[in-house]
């Protein structure tokens, strides 16, 4: 039998689908109206990447650009429905909450994307917002790509670079993208240079030392990322402790202060990535995992919740379900995972 719909439904479905996109926001603010009502010790943390026109489109980018007009309609809906606050006060913004005030919210950027003091930084300005932007530290003094912008890059100009890379790897870029990301270190750095063979040196962006000031100077926090980007789980002691340390002092040096914050890598974390972040003096560590923060919430296993692509009003809803479902702020990490490498 057929598991295609009949053309009556199909056709309903199409014309409900503009209704439905309508109805989303609206019951998203009803949902956070009725969880104020409670006394839920509760608060998000959101997180960015790029902020920029134009959009991207998630098919086809690793880290698509979310429009301006978007961002900004976000934040507009923030301070009009919750409180925004610094990621280093959630939990204690969390823990103050009362019965009938609104649920704090925090504003992270991840990685050393021009767009933070280009785009971001004005929005939250206008907004009177502060953030807390989480940066490797990689381009302060001089251009560098992750290797996943040059994957990204070698995959939009079909590029093949064997064995990892083929000439239709668009289709595929996530896939890809999760296959390189667990080639030990030495493989994935082999592939890289290949790819700058091709490509050249990287583009002039990213974030140098005098973006990082106006990020301080308009009160916003700095957190770190890892020099490398390297997905934390994978590496073995010796290069985990390599990655939560080297670039950590020039990141402080630029900044003005210690960096006691850290963003994992693509979010991902277990329980001897928490323990060595411990033992690197780290105060307070942040992944993906979509969950609310509550004051009793690991300080180095804490969760946050990517904002929709969509229309603004899709936020609220967004916000609703991860106070709704608080079972996650409680969370502990996983056991460690399997070892791949040391990162070169």
């Amino acid at each position: 039998m057929s598991g295609a719909r009949p053309p009556l439904v199909a056709a309903l479905r199409r014309r409900l689908r503009p209704v439905k996109r309508a109805l989303v926001g609206p019951a998203g603010l009803l949902l956070g109206l009725l969880l104020r009502a409670t006394s839920r010790k509760l608060g998000v943390a959101l997180v960015f990447h790029r902020v920029g026109d134009p959009p991207g489109d998630p098919a086809v980018e690793l880290v698509p650009a979310q429009a301006t007009a978007l961002v900004r309609g976000q934040l507009a809906l923030l301070a009009r429905h919750y409180r925004v606050v610094p990621a280093s006060e959630l939990r204690a913004a969390a823990a103050r909450r009362r019965r009938f005030e609104r649920f704090p919210v925090a504003l992270t950027f991840d990685d050393d994307w021009a767009g933070h003091a280009a785009v971001a930084l004005p929005l939250l300005r206008a907004a009177g917002m502060r953030a807390t932007f989480f940066l490797s530290g990689a381009t302060l003094e001089r251009p560098f790509d992750f290797w996943y912008e040059r994957l990204q890059q070698a995959v939009d100009a079909g590029i093949a670079v064997p064995p990892h890379v083929p000439s239709t790897a668009r289709e595929r870029i996530h896939a890809l993208a999760a296959e390189v990301e667990r080639l030990p270190a030495a493989e994935r750095d082999a592939l890289v240079a290949a790819i700058a063979e091709r490509l050249g040196p990287p583009p002039a962006e990213g974030l140098p030392a005098a973006a990082v000031a106006a990020l301080v100077a308009d009160g916003h926090e700095i957190g770190f990322h890892t020099r490398r980007h390297d997905t934390l789980p994978f590496l073995d002691d010796d290069g985990l402790a390599a990655a939560l340390r080297d670039g950590r002092e020039a990141l402080a040096a630029a900044v003005g202060r210690p960096v006691d914050t850290i963003a994992y890598p693509s979010g991902k974390a277990d329980a001897r990535v928490v323990a060595a972040a411990a033992d690197a003096g780290f105060r307070e560590a942040w992944t993906t995992m979509p969950t609310a923060v509550g004051p009793d919430s690991p300080p180095l296993w804490l969760g946050r919740v990517y904002p929709p692509q969509e229309e603004r009003g899709r936020l609220a809803l967004v916000l609703a379900r991860a106070l709704l479902d608080a079972r996650g702020a409680s969370a502990t990490p996983p056991a460690p995972t399997a070892q791949l490498t040391t990162a070169a």
